[in-house]
């Protein structure tokens, strides 16, 4: 039950060196509800969820705690005053080398007075009561494998089910949805939605509409580092959406709109496609003159299929032709030589180099065009890098920020930026949305757009409102089966959400029916 607040944030300032990130931020949270948290890249939401972790302190302003002022030196000490939270990168809430059971129970270990004599029975032990609070059935074997071998969404779990184990009264949850399947969101969800009603309070961040709208009465906006507007729903109804979007960009929805292109000619070929060994080939031209999103939930083949394009691992079946031209690469080395390029799903551990500055960031996959000999040009580098930022929208001090220093957005277009230094025939963007909210997705869409006069692009996501944004033709994918290829125009919600969510065929059920066409 909603009543006086838990969380009152007041007057927060930061700044690094000369750039203002947050401009006197001032919220209420309620008492056993759920805020949302709404911004654009670059609006200063990550910086003030670091101050309210403890990661970060502010230059200004005040927090308090259930109506006493706090201050938290670090990450321990907001725990320790009930406040938990669960970051938009995974990786920073587990430790990569340690197994599932021991970053499971790490935090009950690291308490002061904690058990000194834990064994590894007690730790799995532990471990499995953390898991159970978010429905994880963990194996044995799975509790003494190094979280490194986890897929991004196990561990987005895992940093959650850790947030959870020291029952905060104050979670704050950080795009926790980025990296889930649907189901594994709506189990999120529920588990969120029972927590509230044991009394906890929810801080909710995401740039995902439903989202907010399924789980919050109350949304705050922040827009270059100020709060914009508070905005509440009555009973069931949904949000004002074009006020709170018109708050969000500052410009409103229908200020946004687009048709979709229609395309030119064939750039990639694929022939004969078979992603999984159980499905039905299939075959996909990309166009120049649009952006093609290819949509299909976890497991459909998204990643199978772009990587095989790359050139960074083999399908059952299928060739390539680029340019009207067998395209054979055997290396992703092959496919960057022939300007095929593909940004990789999970951008800390695919892509970013963790402490680089975000010139050598971009300059990476052409490092012979900004080197003499054998020695680097750091002038050159950091002049083309400065003119990419400037021209696709990067947020950073400078080329020579470190990347760690951008929001999660800005990290994005950073790497996008990298391939656009180079000369694309075909872009291969493996959800490049995740963790990016609204207006970055817009900026992106304008940028990969402006590419499609010379070169093919197509987009990986599992996220229709992402497909409907960016796209000028949407395909779906169904467990490796082509099941729509439709223009924005046609591609309504019903139609791509019956194609996502078709049971497929089994290879017995098509070889009958192709049996019974044959006749006798």
């Amino acid at each position: 039950m909603a009543g006086e607040p838990v969380l009152q944030v007041e007057g927060i300032t930061k700044s690094f060196g000369e750039n203002t990130v947050l401009r006197g931020v001032s919220f209420d949270v309620e008492a056993g509800g759920i805020y949302g948290l709404m911004g654009a890249n670059g609006a200063g939401k990550s910086t003030l969820i670091k101050i309210l972790s403890g990661a970060y302190a502010p230059d200004g302003g005040e927090i308090r705690v259930g109506g006493r002022a706090v201050t938290f030196p670090d990450p321990t000490a907001a725990r320790r005053l009930g406040v938990g939270t669960v970051h938009q990168n995974p990786n920073d809430g587990v430790v990569l080398d340690m197994t599932v059971a021991e970053n499971l129970a790490l935090d009950r270990l690291a308490e002061p007075g904690g058990p000194v004599g834990f064994s590894h029975r007690r730790i799995e032990r532990h471990a499995r009561e953390v898991a159970d609070q978010l429905g994880m059935q963990l194996r044995r074997q799975v509790l003494r494998s190094p979280v490194r071998r986890l897929g991004v969404s196990e561990r987005q779990l895992l940093v959650l089910a850790r947030a959870l184990a020291g029952r905060p009264e104050i979670l704050i949850l950080d795009e926790p949805t980025s990296a889930l399947s649907a189901d594994e969101t709506d189990r999120l969800f529920d588990l969120v939605a029972s927590l509230v009603r044991d009394g906890m309070t929810v801080l909710f961040v995401s740039h995902k509409l439903a989202e907010f709208d399924r789980l919050c009465r109350h949304v705050g906006v922040l827009r270059d580092g100020a709060m914009r507007g508070e905005f509440f729903r009555d009973g069931d109804r949904r949000f004002d959406w074009p006020r709170v979007l018109t708050a969000l960009f500052d410009r409103s929805p229908s200020e946004m709109r687009r048709t979709g292109l229609p395309g030119g000619r064939s750039v990639l070929a694929l022939r004969g496609v078979q992603v999984f060994p159980d499905a039905a080939p299939f075959d996909l031209d990309l166009h120049d003159g649009q952006v093609t999103v290819l949509l299909g939930l976890l497991g459909s083949g998204k990643t199978e299929l772009l990587e095989w394009v790359f050139g960074a691992r083999g399908l059952p079946a299928g060739e390539r032709e680029l340019n009207a031209a067998p395209f054979v690469p055997t290396h992703p080395a092959d496919a960057v030589a022939n300007g095929v390029y593909l940004l990789a799903e999970s951008r800390h551990e695919q892509a970013i180099i963790p402490g680089w500055p975000v010139s050598a960031q971009m300059t990476l996959p052409f490092l012979r065009r900004f080197s003499r000999v054998t020695l680097m040009s750091g002038p050159a580098e950091r002049r083309a890098a400065g003119a990419m930022m400037s021209d696709i929208g990067v947020v950073a001090r400078g080329p020579s920020s470190p990347i760690q220093d951008l929001s999660g957005g800005n990290q994005q277009k950073v790497m996008i930026g990298r391939w656009l230094l180079g000369s694309p025939r075909v872009l291969l963007l493996d959800e490049p949305f995740r963790g990016v909210d609204i207006n970055a997705r817009h900026d992106i869409g304008s940028t990969v757009r402006a590419l499609t006069d010379t070169a093919a692009v197509l987009v990986a996501t599992s996220d229709l409102d992402e497909a409907l944004e960016v796209g000028d033709r949407i395909v779906v994918l169904n467990h490796g089966r082509l099941a729509a290829d439709l223009p924005l125009a046609d591609a309504t919600r019903e139609r791509l959400i019956d194609a996502m969510s078709a049971r497929p065929p089994t290879s017995a059920e098509v070889t009958v029916s192709a049996g019974k066409e044959a006749g006798p």
